[in-house]
């Protein structure tokens, strides 16, 4: 029969262990806007010049989604359903499939020797207000201290950069409001490449919306999983 003293010590591993667990059961997720046809095809232009600079670098594809971030946030798995639930509420309040951007030029992030590149997209009131909403939204179900795990896993071994679950982490507020920096990361290259390609003109244009989603992030920010279940 187990003693009083054994039956504490069992209570206090299980207690020690309790903090990490709530940590492995965070998910990193990326509340998103889907570009419409025309931004599509500039990023996957972009994407390929970019894979002939880096051949290791990602591919625009479903595990490599194009998209504008709208907030990425840590969130615990068992409240996916509601956090999910929130965003509905917000998709159904804004009717995003009429909204007209501007791509407005190049920009990265040193991460290294390379670049995570992006087109970089007007900063409308409408785009700010959606953001807001989105904010609101999530912000009860927002938790801290992610890691790797709370990511997709990178099949090719890449390893990841812990400024990425900073980047996470610190979303709100430091990409948010008057920082917020709309954009579509479109690959990686090495720094002087992508240095160069941002002093040439830059021809801008307009494009659409298809809908928001939310998914989980992989590696360098990439919209990985998708996480509900809209067309």
């Amino acid at each position: 029969m187990p003693t009083i003293r054994s039956i504490l010590l069992t209570a206090a591993f299980v207690l020690a262990a309790l903090p990490a667990l709530a940590q492995d059961d965070l998910i990193a997720i990326d509340v998103l806007l889907q570009p419409g046809p025309k931004m599509l095809a500039e990023a996957a232009e972009w994407n390929a010049r970019m894979r002939e600079q880096s051949p290791e670098g990602f591919e625009l594809d479903e595990k490599h989604a194009p998209h504008i971030t709208l907030i990425q946030r840590f969130v615990a798995e068992s409240d996916l359903e509601k956090v999910l639930m929130a965003v509905d509420e917000v998709r159904s309040a804004f009717d995003v499939n009429t909204m007209e951007m501007t791509a407005t030029g190049l920009y990265h992030i040193p991460a290294g020797e390379i670049g995570v590149a992006g087109i970089v997209i007007e900063p409308s009131e409408e785009l700010r207000a959606l953001q807001e909403a989105v904010i609101i939204a999530v912000d009860g179900y927002a938790r801290t201290g992610g890691g790797e795990s709370a990511f997709v896993p990178d099949t090719t071994g890449t390893p990841f950069d812990p400024l990425l679950f900073e980047y996470v982490e610190t979303f709100v507020p430091n990409q948010t409001g008057e920082r917020f920096n709309p954009h579509v990361t479109i690959g990686i290259a090495p720094l002087p490449w992508l240095e160069e390609q941002e002093k040439q003109p830059f021809k801008q244009f307009t494009f659409g919306a298809n809908g928001i989603a939310t998914y989980q992030l992989g590696n360098f920010g990439t919209a990985s999983k998708r996480l509900d279940h809209h067309e």
